[in-house]
């Protein structure tokens, strides 16, 4: 079976920062989305700036963004199957002993994802030099690389 990839889009907010959620804490945090995409460098895990707990990146994404690759990815299964339904209806229909009718699927619609400018603070890491974007609030009592997972602030 053919590797099938799609691309999604988030459009960072004012600084460049995009959303993820800790899959631990449910702590939301921001990283720069051009650090954590680029050509050269591929993490293969990220940690959470609250609870310091690490696990594949994926695990990160925010429910908008999981439920905008459901999206995509049923909307290439219903395209998918219009056409093997179609390219099936329009054989049997050459024939006078089997007629075939199909309604095509709709495709659901695809929203636009933006992250939103909030009241976080931005720390930036002496290990690595990336940053996170955090809501730096009384309660919090240090503050993680999500890239190395170095602590990079604390009371």
């Amino acid at each position: 079976m053919a590797e099938i990839n799609f691309e999604i889009k988030v459009q960072g907010d004012s600084d460049g920062y995009i959303s993820f959620e800790c899959p631990y804490c449910g702590s939301y945090f921001k990283l720069k989305a051009d650090e954590f995409q680029t050509d050269n460098s591929v993490y293969s895990e990220m940690y959470c700036p609250y609870c310091g707990l690490n696990g594949e990146p994926n695990k990160f994404y925010t429910d908008e963004v999981i439920e905008q690759i459901q999206v995509i990815a049923t909307n290439y299964m219903y395209e998918e199957l219009n056409k093997s339904f179609g390219k099936m209806a329009k054989e049997l229909n050459k024939s006078n002993f089997i007629k075939m009718t199909y309604k095509p699927l709709k495709k659901l619609n695809v929203k636009d994802l933006k992250t939103e400018d909030g009241v976080e603070k931005i720390f930036e890491c002496k290990n690595c030099n990336n940053h996170v974007k955090v809501l730096y609030c009384s309660g919090i009592s240090k503050v993680f690389c999500s890239y190395c997972g170095e602590c990079i602030w604390q009371i």
